[in-house]
């Protein structure tokens, strides 16, 4: 997830190396200082709260203006989910507003993330350069992925889960700000990868984190390439 100045040396896409970008590391510990205290989910208007606490605090049929004026206008993913169905898509939106506030989602990525830099040697995962048509990559390195390793750092299915989602929330509040019609190219890298590498906890945690992505960050990918798969 780190954005990172240059690929491992065997990944390859459309087999040309690609560039160096650009370091961006220091702006991504910028997000990670407890400048902060959590919010306690509770549904009132108080300015103390979150917008998405002051959002989720409007009800289930809120008014769009007053989304926008929290920052949390019913964005275009939920509606092409929906096949642009603006009642159910603001049902949706407003369920997942709940579960912002819930994880406190302002400062989230304003408070450290140790078990990132845990996590990321047993399961490593980038933002890198962007795709041809302008669109983030989100690579993953599946092949390097050590469950053993995992459990013996102690990291659980709930470590990793919210360390997800500290990176998703990274990757569209913060990198992307709130760009509701942004979209990612994700690339899974299969190689060195052994089907023993599916534990129950690895199928648990897959299980988990794409749970959140189909119910708060539908129609985000563009496309999944999965490359150098086992023959």
């Amino acid at each position: 997830f780190l954005v990172r100045g240059v690929m491992p040396d065997h990944v390859r896409v459309r087999r040309q190396e690609q560039g160096p970008c650009r370091a961006r590391l220091a702006f991504i510990v910028t997000f990670l200082m407890a400048v902060l205290h959590p919010c306690s989910p509770c549904f009132s208007l108080s300015k103390n709260m979150s917008k998405s606490c002051q959002a989720a605090a409007l009800g289930p049929a809120p008014n769009q203006e007053d989304l926008k004026k929290l920052d949390r206008a019913l964005p275009t993913y939920m509606l092409k989910t929906t096949g642009w169905d603006e009642q159910m898509a603001m049902k949706r939106w407003t369920e997942t507003l709940k579960w912002r506030c819930e994880i406190d989602d302002d400062k989230v990525v304003q408070r450290p993330n140790p078990d990132f830099f845990r996590i990321h040697p047993h399961y490593p995962t980038y933002l890198h350069l962007e795709d041809r048509g302008g669109r983030l990559t989100y690579w993953e390195i599946l092949g390097e992925m050590d469950p053993d390793a995992l459990a013996r750092e102690g990291l659980t299915t709930p470590i990793i889960t919210q360390n997800y989602i500290w990176q998703t929330l990274f990757t569209w509040d913060v990198w992307l700000k709130r760009n509701d019609t942004a979209e990612g190219t994700i690339i899974v890298d299969m190689e060195g990868f052994r089907f023993s590498k599916l534990t129950f906890a690895t199928i648990q945690m897959f299980s988990r984190t794409s749970a959140i992505i189909q119910r708060h960050f539908p129609e985000r990918e563009h496309i999944v390439i999965v490359i150098n798969a086992p023959a």
